[in-house]
């Protein structure tokens, strides 16, 4: 600093720069991230109802995922299941007095959970590393 309180400052418009880059560059790392767990998901339904059920696949096949991106999310969910009724998925997960349970949306989506977190611990700090350098 020189007598006059006042001072000189290089590469802060540069950082201002990468820190306003940063945002968007982590949420599609983030979004990417978000996206394959929720394939995974699917797949892993998908495996674990045609292992349970005796039909042709058509409940299995009503499941599809949905970008939520406004509430910055996506969501494994069933369509129209040809020909069966549209609470068939529910009965199937948690069972009825006619027939016991047999889940696949809880344990399909808990497998998911340690990597989940790894790989979004992953994608933020990349994200970081390549805005913001090393």
């Amino acid at each position: 600093m020189s007598g006059n309180n006042s001072f000189k400052q290089s590469g802060v418009a540069e950082m201002r720069r990468q820190i306003e880059r940063f945002a968007p560059d982590q949420a599609a790392a983030l979004k990417a991230v978000a996206r394959e767990t929720a394939e995974r998901i699917l797949k892993r339904e998908r495996q674990l109802l045609t292992s349970q059920t005796h039909g042709e696949g058509n409940t299995a096949n009503a499941l599809f995922i949905e970008d939520d991106s406004a509430n910055k999310r996506f969501i494994v969910r069933f369509g129209r299941i040809q020909g069966r009724p549209a609470h068939l998925p529910i009965w199937i997960e948690y069972g009825t007095v006619h027939q016991a349970a047999r889940p696949f949306v809880r344990p399909a989506a808990d497998a998911e959970v340690d990597r989940y977190r790894r790989d979004m611990d992953a994608a933020s700090v990349a994200a970081a590393r390549k805005t913001l350098g090393p």
